[in-house]
């Protein structure tokens, strides 16, 4: 039976990747669907199909895909709760045609304004193309719903790509001097671990030896530390953490700057001030950037956006904070400048990031005191 989508499908790209067949553009010819309309889903970036009287649902019918296109497409729209049913459109030519199409379960969404599908093109095409690249990689070794629930996080690490592949880069040597001879994913959950066979130029103008890596595939993120420059404070957090747990670590409860992940479509700044606002109930203005760079890239993708923001920190600015839904138990401190340089200077702090943002603070202060 032909296929008809409605949605983010409409992107021939992501479409492409998701079905695997390359000559999908030729299989499609636009149709309509009246008495529905297409709009954005309530709080999300995506669309939904729903009944409408006066509306109508504009798609593609795609004929004549195989049974292994057909499963790669099950296989994503399930990830997010959706399956097949069966109803009738108009093809171009006004004739009516059965046709099967992807919906969700009654009830799931809530529609809002009529979905912009050039704007959503514009903002999140590319975006998801990368990160079905991923998601279609796991048909073989993920069920679907598995699939569905790590998607956020997918698409948190298409975004770090995608804004990699930003940067200019520096020196002499780029990626065409490297040879993937083969890649392994040996972990796949909130974050990825990587095993990389490769090659890569060596300064003397030869090639190494193959090499066997392991990599920590993580996502970009925004690192920010708020301080006041009218009463002179800085305000930290401290919360539990695994890995100084697991080093062994007396105490592995760190002092640390307010950090948090880059969502998609999201820039570092914005990340930055709802990152405060989560974590400390904090409202940044002026953003100082302070550093962007990996902390450690010999074993993780990782790689920091660190600022100094600057707010108001009041007497009754710290508590607790953080997201339920994250299982955040995040405790924040108000110090004064004279006490957080001491500590700063004693060795007292464990966070890279924290030293780096304090040491720009204590270089700029006087500036940051002399205009606010």
């Amino acid at each position: 039976m032909d296929l008809f989508l409605f949605g983010t499908l409409l992107h021939i790209p992501l479409l492409e990747q998701v079905s695997g067949d390359g000559d999908v553009v030729s299989k499609i010819r636009w149709a309509v669907r009246p008495g529905y309309r297409v709009s954005r889903v309530d709080g999300h970036v995506f669309p939904m199909m729903h009944e409408d009287a006066d509306g109508v649902a504009e798609g593609i019918i795609v004929s004549g895909l195989d049974e292994h296109a057909l499963a790669r497409l099950d296989y994503y729209e399930k990830a997010f709760g959706y399956d097949r049913v069966d109803f009738a459109v108009l093809d171009e030519n006004q004739m009516a045609r059965n046709v099967t199409a992807y919906v969700p379960e009654p009830g799931r969404w809530t529609p809002a304004e009529p979905w912009d599908r050039e704007d959503w093109i514009a903002k999140f095409g590319k975006l998801t193309t990368i990160t079905a690249k991923e998601a279609m990689s796991e048909i073989a070794t993920m069920p679907a719903a598995q699939m569905g629930a790590q998607y956020p996080q997918m698409m948190a690490r298409a975004a770090s790509r995608q804004r990699a592949e930003l940067d200019e880069g520096t020196g002499d040597m780029g990626r065409g001097d490297v040879h993937l001879v083969q890649a392994r994913k040996t972990y796949a959950g909130f974050f990825n671990v990587e095993e990389l066979d490769l090659t890569f130029k060596r300064f003397d103008g030869g090639v190494s030896d193959p090499v066997n890596r392991a990599v920590f595939v993580g996502v970009d993120c925004a690192i920010v530390l708020p301080y006041d420059p009218v009463r002179d404070r800085v305000l930290v957090v401290e919360q539990f953490r695994p890995g100084a747990y697991l080093r062994g670590d007396p105490n592995p409860w760190t002092v640390e700057p307010i950090a948090g992940r880059i969502d998609p479509g999201e820039e570092p700044e914005q990340a930055a001030r709802r990152e405060a606002k989560e974590e400390a109930g904090v409202e940044l203005s002026k953003l100082h950037c302070v550093s962007a760079a990996y902390p450690s890239p010999g074993t993780t993708t990782e790689y920091f956006f660190v600022y100094v923001g600057m707010c108001d920190l009041s007497d009754d600015t710290a508590g607790l904070g953080g997201l339920s839904s994250e299982a955040e138990d995040i405790r924040s401190h108000v110090m004064d400048w004279a006490d957080f340089d001491a500590a700063l200077n004693a060795g007292a702090f464990k966070l890279l990031p924290l030293l780096v943002a304090g040491h720009w603070l204590a270089r700029n202060r006087d500036g940051l005191r002399a205009s606010a």
